[in-house]
């Protein structure tokens, strides 16, 4: 019998399983509609970054497939499941339709362990990725365990039995952003509007979950002693209200002056951080008080990187997306040798399985690299004068300060503002006053000035006036940092 097209209503129901379903679950009027609505027909939140406003059921066939998956988000809803989780199992029931009408599988009772073969086979024939194929069985499972236990339609799962474990990603299979790519996107920060600044600025250095990040209040700071903190309206995966995660103190004007933008633009009539734009072309950013769709963010990054040619070491044009800075900042925090128990209280996971993603070291980690972390440091700056002294307090917050520099620099520390323009003396670090030398760097200065005085030698014998002059610019400039560097270092 070929089910697609038929017109039909609840009566009719029943006549395509074994078992009845109740009246009651049949005079819901929804089973009759092909389009559902997120919150007036389910009730359900809808976080506002994903835009998840309806659920579609007309692409699925065959009939009895249907009925059984609007039964199930019926289901689902009522306890109160993600409207982003339900619309993605409703993405898989799709899948499974398709292939349904594709082996004409046109009664319930032919679903068995012979068809869960022959499915496995065709979404692998399809060249799926193996994530997608996990939450194809995880979903399954669920629906027909659920029709199992409600009543509706009794179908052996046990085929699904083990093949629901996430397997543990390749190294080259974790999407982080590469060094290279992330001094890139540093460099070319400056061409963003200052709201977009800012907010790359915080999901770079706090690593959080796009949907905390978007959703900010415009409340969210916090101070509790000595530590301020950032609270989170929701966290986007488990609906926890008022979390709160510590920040580094540089995050904090950053925050306020987002705060200042709002109100200037809002005064009182928006309640979030960060708004969305209504602008054009060429990074035009005219604020609207709505929150900012998690793909236009991810489009803003791309724009930026086509336009400023941020690519990887192959040449091509790197894509980002909003979750690679979350997955950057759990591969750093492993690389600096943090735990696994910090970086999971840190990252908010509720499992300790989460950590396999992150563990994409660079390099083999050794507890010195921890101690070099948190050791504290003298800063000179081009006058020769020691302008700072930091101790860090821990290994995760001296992390995220260094994040926040706007270069990377070979040694040394960048600390110049963030939302400056371009940096005028790229490559040329030694000349800037903003570029911050410590006694961890003494070393390398020196094999720098050994390397400059041979240069000089070599341009003096063949006559290259100018470039003696500026060579000469240049060891002057290392010699005052060096020669005060030591005598911090014999002062000790």
């Amino acid at each position: 019998m070929n089910l697609k097209g038929i017109e039909w209503s609840s009566k009719d129901y029943n006549g395509l399983f074994e078992n009845k379903i109740s009246s009651q679950l049949l005079q819901n009027t929804l089973l009759e509609k092909e389009v559902w609505r997120i919150k007036e027909d389910l009730g359900l939140d809808t976080l506002e970054h994903r835009k998840v406003l309806t659920i579609n059921f007309t692409k699925i066939q065959p009939l009895w497939f249907k009925l059984l998956t609007k039964l199930y988000i019926l289901k689902r809803a009522s306890i109160k499941i993600s409207s982003q989780y339900i619309r993605d199992e409703v993405g898989i029931f799709r899948g499974f339709a398709k292939f349904l009408i594709k082996k004409k599988v046109e009664k319930a009772k032919y679903i068995d362990n012979n068809l869960f073969e022959e499915f496995d086979y065709w979404i692998r024939a399809n060249k799926v990725s193996e994530s997608t194929i996990i939450n194809y069985y995880i979903s399954l499972d669920k629906l027909f365990d659920t029709c199992r236990t409600e009543g509706w339609l009794n179908i052996n799962i046990y085929w699904f039995k083990g093949k629901k474990k996430i397997s543990k990603p390749k190294n080259d299979d974790v999407n982080y952003i590469p060094e290279e790519v992330w001094n890139k996107l540093e460099e070319n920060l400056c061409y963003f509007p200052e709201p977009m600044q800012r907010k790359v600025l915080v999901i770079r250095t706090l690593g959080l979950r796009v949907g905390e990040l978007l959703n900010l209040p415009f409340d969210c700071l916090r101070k509790r002693e000595n530590q301020w903190r950032l609270r989170l309206k929701e966290t986007e995966k488990f609906g926890i209200e008022g979390d709160e995660m510590p920040i580094p103190l540089t995050l904090v004007p950053i925050i306020k002056e987002q705060q200042k933008y709002i109100s200037e633009n809002f005064e009182n009539s928006y309640n979030k951080l960060w708004c969305s734009n209504c602008g054009g072309k060429n990074f035009d950013f005219r604020p609207v008080a709505r929150v900012m769709g998690c793909n236009t963010f991810n489009r803003w990054l791309n724009k930026l990187a086509e336009k400023h040619k941020i690519c990887s070491k192959n040449g091509e044009i790197w894509h980002f997306t909003s979750h690679q800075f979350r997955r950057t900042v759990g591969t750093i925090m492993t690389n600096a040798g943090v735990r696994d128990l910090i970086i999971q209280k840190y990252l908010r996971h509720r499992n300790p399985d989460m950590q396999m993603y992150y563990k994409h070291l660079l390099k083999e980690v050794i507890g010195d690299e921890y101690q070099e972390l948190i050791e504290e440091k003298n800063f000179v700056n081009i006058e020769g004068k020691v302008v700072a002294t930091h101790k860090p307090q821990d290994a995760i917050e001296e992390y995220m300060r260094l994040r926040m520099h706007q270069i990377t620099t070979q040694q040394g520390e960048c600390h110049r503002s963030n939302l400056k323009n371009a940096c005028p003396t790229v490559n040329g670090c030694w000349r800037c006053g903003d570029w911050m030398t410590s006694e961890k760097d003494l070393p390398y200065l020196k094999q720098d000035l050994e390397r400059l005085k041979d240069e000089l030698e070599k341009a003096d014998n063949l006559g290259m006036v100018r470039v003696v002059k500026e060579i000469h610019k240049d060891i002057n400039f290392l010699q005052i940092r060096i020669n005060t560097l030591e005598e911090v270092i014999n002062s000790d």
